[in-house]
C-alpha cells in the first residue's frame, strides 16, 4: 500500500512538473516578445520583494508537517484537529500581515527603483501580483499542509495542474486581446482562487475536522527554530534577484529570470520525487525502527542522486543553447551566459542530492539542532553574491548559491550520520564521488567527442536525447557495479 501511495503521488507530481515546466516556457516568452526584457525583468523583482513575506511564516509548514505525522498514522483525530486549528489561525495572521506589507511595496517601490512605467500603473500591477500570496495564506496552505502530511500529495498536485493549465490558457488569450500585463496577471490571480475551493471540499469529504477546539500551540512552538530552515531556503530563491535588483539592471534580472526558469523546471522535477517519499519516511522515523529507517534512506539518498544525475547532467549542457533558441528574437539583453547557467545549475543539483539528509533531521523534529546550518548558509550566500557581483556579474551570483549548498550538504551528511541514522558518513561520501564524478565524466564525453551547431529546437532535442542515453547508459553502469542490491530492489518496486 506504501508503494502504491508513493508511487500514485509521484506520478502526479512529475505531471505537475511538466505542466509547469511548459506553461513557464508559454508565459514567459509571451511577457518577453510582447513586453520586452525590462518588464520580465520589473515582475520578476517585484515577486521577489513580496516574497520576504515568507520569513513571518518561520519554517511553520515544515513543523506542522512534522507534528501531523504521528496523529494521522495512529488516527488521533482530536490531535489533528488541535495542530490544523493552530496552523490555521498562524496562518490567517501572516495573511494580515502579508496584506498591509504589499501595499506598501506597491507604494514604496516604484520610488526607490527606476520603473518602465509611470507610478500609479506600477502600483496597481505590484498590487495584482500579490493577490496570489494572500490567497495562499489566508485560505489554502493550511489545508494543503494537511494533503501533504496525510501522504496525498497526488491531489494537491492534480488541483495545480488544472490551476497552471487555466493559467496559460488565460495568458495566451488575454495576450492576444489586451496588450496590457496587469490584466494577463489579474487574471492569472483570479484563477488561483479554485485552489481554496478544491482543497476545501477535499478536506471536507475525506476528513472529519471540528476546528472549534483549542488550538494546540506546542505544534507551533518549534517555528523559531524553523526561521534558520526558512530563512536559508528564502535566501536560496531569492536574494540572487533582489541583489540584481539593487547592483544591477532589469535586464540582468530578465536574464537571471530565463536561465532560473529552466533550471527550476528541472530542480521540481527531481524535488516532486523526494516530496512524495517524505511523508512515507517520515512515517517510517515516526515508528522508531532503526534498521528499516536507514533501510529506506539508503534507497531514498541512491534514488536522488540518480535522478539529480540524469536531469542536471543534461542541464548543464544543454541549458545555454536552449535559452538562445528560446530568446532568439529578444536582442534588448544578452542572453549568451554560459558559464553562470552551468554554475546555477550546478547549485541547483547539489541542492536536490542534499535534500534527503535535510529531509531525514525535517522528520526527526531537529529543527532547533539543524538550524545553524541554516543560518550559515544563508549568510554565506549573502555575502559571497554581494562581493561578487561587483567584479563578475551574474556570475558571482551563481558562485554564491553554489558555495553556500556544498557547505550545507556536508553538514548535513555529517549531522545526520551522528544523530539520526547512527550510519557510517562514508556511505554519503562514497555516493557523492561517484555519481558528482559520473557528472564531469558524461560532460567531457558530451563536449569533446559530439560536437554539434545548435540553432534549432529539432537540433537541440537530437543533442538532448544523445546526451540523455549517454549519462543514462552510464549511470545504469555505476548503479549495478556500486549499488546493485539496492538498483535491484528499485526496479523490483517499479
Amino acid at each position: 500500500m506504501e508503494k502504491k501511495i508513493a508511487f500514485k503521488n509521484i506520478v502526479f507530481s512529475i505531471i505537475l512538473q511538466l505542466v509547469t515546466m511548459v506553461s513557464g516556457f508559454v508565459v514567459t516568452r509571451i511577457i518577453l516578445v510582447q513586453f520586452g526584457s525590462e518588464v520580465n525583468g520589473l515582475v520578476s523583482s517585484v515577486n521577489q520583494f513580496l516574497n520576504y513575506v515568507q520569513l513571518l511564516e518561520g519554517g511553520l509548514t515544515s513543523v506542522i508537517m512534522a507534528a501531523l505525522y504521528k496523529p494521522l498514522s495512529a488516527g488521533e483525530s482530536d490531535k489533528v484537529n488541535s495542530v490544523v486549528k493552530a496552523a490555521q489561525n498562524f496562518f490567517k495572521k501572516i495573511g494580515l500581515i502579508y496584506l498591509v506589507y504589499a501595499v506598501g511595496v506597491a507604494f514604496v517601490y516604484p520610488l526607490c527603483k527606476k520603473v518602465c512605467f509611470d507610478y500609479k500603473y506600477c502600483v496597481i500591477l505590484i498590487l495584482v501580483l500579490g493577490m496570489n500570496l494572500f490567497v495562499q495564506y489566508f485560505f489554502s496552505l493550511t489545508y494543503k499542509i494537511l494533503i501533504n502530511a496525510d501522504r496525498r500529495s497526488y491531489y494537491v498536485s492534480l488541483t495545480q495542474i488544472i490551476i497552471t493549465v487555466l493559467n496559460t490558457i488565460s495568458v495566451i488569450v488575454c495576450a492576444k486581446y489586451f496588450n496590457d500585463i496587469i490584466v494577463i496577471k489579474f487574471f492569472s490571480a483570479l484563477i488561483f482562487f479554485i485552489q481554496p475551493i478544491m482543497f476545501s471540499l477535499y478536506v471536507k469529504k475525506h476528513y472529519k475536522l471540528d476546528l472549534n477546539v483549542e488550538p494546540d500551540k506546542s505544534a507551533v512552538k518549534d517555528r523559531w527554530n524553523g526561521f534558520g530552515i526558512n530563512l536559508a531556503y528564502f535566501i536560496h530563491t531569492n536574494t540572487d534577484v533582489v541583489v540584481l535588483t539593487i547592483f544591477s539592471t532589469f535586464a540582468n534580472v530578465s536574464i537571471y529570470g530565463v536561465y532560473s526558469m529552466v533550471i527550476k523546471a528541472m530542480k521540481n522535477l527531481v524535488m516532486s520525487i523526494s516530496q512524495a517519499i517524505v511523508p512515507s519516511f517520515g512515517k517510517t522515523v515516526a515508528e522508531g525502527d532503526r534498521q528499516k529507517m536507514n533501510n529506506v534512506f539508503d534507497i531514498y539518498e541512491l534514488v536522488m542522486y540518480a535522478v539529480s544525475v540524469v536531469m542536471f547532467t543534461c542541464g548543464i549542457i544543454l541549458i545555454t543553447p536552449f535559452v538562445l533558441i528560446f530568446t532568439n528574437d529578444v536582442v534588448d539583453a544578452d542572453y549568451n551566459q554560459k558559464w553562470f547557467g552551468i554554475i546555477l545549475a550546478q547549485a541547483e543539483m547539489v541542492y536536490c542530492v542534499r535534500d534527503s539528509y535535510v529531509a531525514a533531521a525535517y522528520s526527526a523534529g531537529h529543527f532547533k539542532q539543524i538550524s545553524k546550518y541554516a543560518y550559515a548558509e544563508a549568510l554565506i550566500n549573502i555575502v559571497i553574491s554581494v562581493i561578487l557581483v561587483h567584479k563578475i556579474g551574474l556570475i558571482g551570483i551563481a558562485i554564491g548559491t553554489l558555495i553556500s549548498m556544498i557547505y550545507r550538504m556536508i553538514a548535513h551528511i555529517y549531522y545526520v550520520k551522528k544523530n539520526i541514522l547512527f550510519r557510517d558518513y562514508k556511505k554519503s561520501v562514497k555516493a557523492a564521488v561517484i555519481f558528482f564524478g559520473l557528472e564531469f565524466l558524461v560532460y567531457f564525453v558530451v563536449t569533446e567527442l559530439f560536437k554539434f551547431n545548435i540553432n534549432s529546437y529539432m537540433s537541440f532535442v537530437l543533442y538532448g536525447a544523445i546526451t540523455f542515453g549517454i549519462v543514462s547508459v552510464l549511470l545504469g553502469i555505476a548503479m549495478f557495479a556500486f549499488y546493485r542490491k539496492e538498483t535491484k530492489y528499485i526496479l523490483k518496486i517499479k
